[in-house]
């Protein structure tokens, strides 16, 4: 389940630029053509962005209404591919 970073890079409260970063480092599935975080090539994987956030969030790195607010956004991404 792939979408365009740039379409859920905001919505769960991050700059796609960081986002891209994370897709980089090999934390979260995805691709990053061209190093261009707005292309509309670059994807990420939900599932992986899911469990990311779940990982950082056991980590205490984010707040629970951050970490709310992200999963709830990917859900709903997940349930429109469907």
């Amino acid at each position: 389940m792939n979408i365009p970073i740039y379409q859920i890079a905001y919505k769960i409260g991050i700059h796609p630029t960081e986002l891209a970063k994370i897709v980089r480092d090999g934390d979260v599935t995805g691709e990053v053509p061209g190093n261009n975080p707005q292309s509309k090539d670059a994807w990420v994987d939900l599932l992986s962005l899911r469990n990311y956030y779940v990982w950082i969030f056991e980590k205490g790195q984010i707040s629970e209404m951050t970490y709310q607010k992200a999963i709830r956004h990917i859900d709903n991404a997940i349930k429109q591919q469907k």
